[in-house]
This record gives C-alpha cells, structure tokens and sequence, in this order.
C-alpha cells in the first residue's frame, strides 16, 4: 500500500480527536470555580498526558487497520516520540501545580494520605523507568521478553492509577456521567494490551504450525519452515512479517516479530533470522516437529502494483527484500528490480547464490557493497553513499518505490540520500528490525 497525505491527514485528525476525549468529558456541562492560570494549566497537562499514554495501547503498530497505512517502522518511530511527549506532559503535571501552589505537594505526603502517596509515587517511578529502559534497553542488557512484560505492566499500572486518580481529585470529575466516560474511554484503551497478551493467543490456539526444517544460511543465519498443522496456512504479502512464538503454547512471554523469507506463493511458511539474539541463538537447536504459532501478518513494507522496485539492502535486511524476489520468479513476474545489498564480505551475503540465480529468472540488477571485500574484488567497496545511490538511480525513478532495510547508520543515510536526489518522501519505505 502506498502511503498518501490523505490517509496521513486522516489518522492524524482521528488522533487528535481521540486525544482529547478526556479533555472534552472534563470541561463538559458545568465548569467549577476557576482558580488561577498555571494550576488549571498544570491540570490540563496531566488530561493530556494521560491521554497520550492510553492511545499508546491503540497506535503501537499491532492492529491491521492502521499498521499498513503508514508502516510499522513509521509507527514505531511515533510510538516512541509520543512515549517521549506523554512522559514530559505526565512529569510537567505535578510540577507545574507544585509551583503554582505548593500546597499540592501534600499529594505525595504519606501521612496525610497513604495509598494516594504510594500510588503517586510509584507513578512517577514507573513513568520514568518505562520511559528509560525503552530508550536504553539494550544498555540496560534487559531482555526483550522481559522488557516486553515490564512495559505492558507498567503502562496498564500507570493510566489505570492516573484514571483513579482523576476520579478521586473529582474538581473536573464530580459527575457520576463524567466518572463512568472517562473509565470507559480508558478500560477501552487498556482493553487493547489485554487483547495483545491473552486474548490473541486464544485465537491462536485452535491455528498451530509445525517446524518442518532448520536449515542454516551464510553469514550465521538460520532458516526456520513452518507448515499449518490441520488448517490453511496464513496468507501473506511479501514485505510484511509475523510475531513467532515456538513451544508448546502460544501463551508464553518469548513473542518475537520476524519478516518471512518464503515465497508467498509457498505452501510453506519460512523465516530468516541472523544468530544475535537471546531467541534466535536457540533456533539452530529447534527440532524438527517442534509447536510454533504465528500472529499476523502485518507490516507495509510491501510492493505496489505497476511500481518498479529498488531495494537497498544490509546484511540480514535482505530477508524483507528475498521474499519479493522469490514471488515475483514464482508469478513470473515483469517489472524491472534494483537490488543494493550492503555487506562486510563475501562470505556475509545471505542468499548469495540464490540471489545470482534469481538475477537470471527475473528482471533483477544485484549491486553488492563489501565494507571489507577481498583483493580480487571487482564490485563496489566502502559504505552505501549518495554518490553511489545517484549512480545507479535508473531514468525513469519516479516509477519505482524505494525500500530500506538494514543497520540503522545505512537506513538513516539512505533515506536521506534519496530524498535529496529528489525522490518523493512516500516512494520511500523503512523497515527497521529493532522493534524498541
């Protein structure tokens, strides 16, 4: 699906609308008496950063109705900077009333009030350590699946206790109408983690695949087939991928999000991951008949009809791009496909042989970049550059769509590059495998 300024002024008018439903229920029907400026400021920014974080659980990337609209690597990028916004306006809130009248410093005072002291408090803890461990998990060296875990906890913790606690203040709240739309609004919003956690996996229960082959791939990759155990198999457009979980439930914290590698004319599901992670690291243990459940698929990173395509490519980036290839051999497919592929040696390339056959089978022009290529290298050596992007940029450009897939310095000089060599801004696709 090709990304437009009206599907973007169209979810952005829906955002904000949403955004201020609590708002709107606080200042509907009659007002209370008005106090000075800064406090009635100070309350507005925790109306609105409690807003902010509720539509997190809505527009984070994992409902089909919107991730295809702008993409997952799109919204993962306005999921972590309205993270970022929700945790200043949540901070600012109590701040900005304690400077205005520091009598509200009795809030946090325990021997006044004891659980509302507790409940503030630990908000303030929680907002700040879910907002840290996001941007610095992997600093942190914590866990993915635990992280996972943590932050669902957290988020529910903290917009269920800022709703308490805007129903206990009352000033805005007094209303019993007023009390009952704000929780609905809000367990409506929470409802969507739950969804995510417990629900989705119950559907998937009755939806089981069975790992049929581990087969091990250059550049210390593995390949893992699924095929559906007594049911279709999941239909899928190349481009897109799917959250794994292996065992013998699908109820289980290790959920991770991987690209299919297979053709999606295949009868058979696969995925490509590279060996670096607490998860992946395991796969080449998996023994063939071993329980796996699929949740998707999802994802944008997808071709467009009557668009030629242009891939640039790093390392395993190139799982999102193997998939598109294959389809397009499988359904004979005519249109002209560019491929820039990024690696540090020759003995990196994953798909290296099947990527030259491929070249043959479609209309496929491959250009390898080694950062550190043998002394008989003939291809091109160093870095993916503007220079090198301008070189290969074909005639007819405004004809093609434009994907980046790799390590983020790549992705982010790419994306850059190309706008400057003039290629519109929704040509281009970005898929980022770092999902926090």
């Amino acid at each position: 699906m090709q990304y437009s300024l009206k599907n973007g002024f169209l979810w952005l008018s829906i955002y904000v609308l949403l955004a201020l439903i609590p708002m709107i229920i606080a200042v509907a029907g009659d007002l209370p008496e008005f106090r000075t400026f800064w406090i009635e400021f100070g309350v507005a920014l925790g109306f609105m950063g409690l807003s902010l974080f509720a539509l997190q659980f809505i527009f984070s990337g994992r409902i089909r109705r919107i991730a295809p609209k702008f993409g997952t690597d799109n919204l993962i990028n306005f999921h972590r900077q309205i993270g970022i916004t929700a945790f200043f306006l949540i901070l600012a809130h109590p701040v900005t009333l304690i400077i205005a009248e520091p009598s509200f410093i009795a809030y946090f005072d325990p021997r006044i009030n004891f659980m509302r002291a507790i409940a503030l408090s630990f908000v303030t803890i929680a907002i700040i350590f879910i907002t840290v461990t996001s941007m610095w998990r992997m600093t942190f060296k914590l866990q993915y699946e635990y992280w996972r875990l943590l932050h669902g906890f957290l988020a529910l913790a903290i917009v269920f206790i800022g709703v308490v606690h805007a129903m206990q203040v009352s000033h805005y709240m007094e209303p019993l109408w007023k009390k009952i739309g704000l929780g609905a609004v809000m367990s409506a919003a929470m409802y969507m983690v739950i969804h995510t956690r417990m629900v989705r996996p119950w559907m998937n229960k009755k939806k089981p695949y069975t790992i049929t082959n581990i087969k091990e791939e250059i550049g210390d990759c593995f390949t893992i087939s699924l095929k559906p155990d007594g049911h279709p198999k999941m239909d899928f457009i190349p481009g897109q991928f799917a959250w794994i979980t292996i065992g013998s439930t699908p109820f289980s914290l290790q959920q991770n999000p991987f690209t299919f590698s297979s053709s999606a004319r295949s009868d058979v599901l696969k995925f490509t991951a590279k060996t670096d992670g607490d998860f992946t690291s395991t796969w080449k243990n998996i023994p063939d008949g071993t329980k796996a459940w699929l949740e998707g698929p999802f994802g944008s990173f997808t071709p467009v009809k009557g668009r030629h395509l242009f891939f640039i490519m790093g390392g395993i980036g190139v799982t999102t791009a193997i998939s598109m290839l294959r389809t397009m051999r499988d359904d004979k497919d005519p249109r002209k496909t560019i491929l820039v592929y990024a690696n540090t040696s020759v003995e990196e390339i994953t798909f290296h042989d099947e990527i030259e056959k491929l070249s043959f089978e479609i209309d496929l022009k491959v250009v390898h970049v080694l950062n550190e290529p043998s002394e008989d290298w003939e291809g091109e050596e160093g870095y993916v550059t503007e220079e090198l992007l301008e070189r290969l940029l074909p005639d007819d450009h405004s004809n093609y769509l434009f994907y980046i897939c790799g390590p983020a310095p790549m992705m982010d000089m790419a994306g850059i590059a190309l706008h400057d060599l003039g290629i519109k801004w929704n040509h281009i696709y970005m898929e980022r495998f770092q999902i926090v």
